[in-house]
């Protein structure tokens, strides 16, 4: 399982996701459903975003507002 773990990295729950980037939830599940932020979807609504997807969704933002 460590190996898993290494390899995904850490992972958000799509609460955590909108509580890091201080958005509303429905934000965040629109979001994910657009692909603007990567995501797996492991149920119906279970969403699940690796840490370095976020990361770069971060750092596209950043570099978008810079332009």
């Amino acid at each position: 399982m460590e190996d898993m773990k290494t390899y995904l990295g850490q992972l958000y729950s799509a609460d955590e996701v909108a509580i890091l980037l201080n958005i509303e939830m429905q934000t965040c599940y629109k979001w994910l459903r657009e692909g603007r932020i990567k995501g797996m979807k492991l149920a119906d609504s279970l969403w699940r975003v690796r840490e370095a997807d976020l990361k770069l969704f971060v750092e596209q933002a950043i570099e978008g507002g810079r332009r």
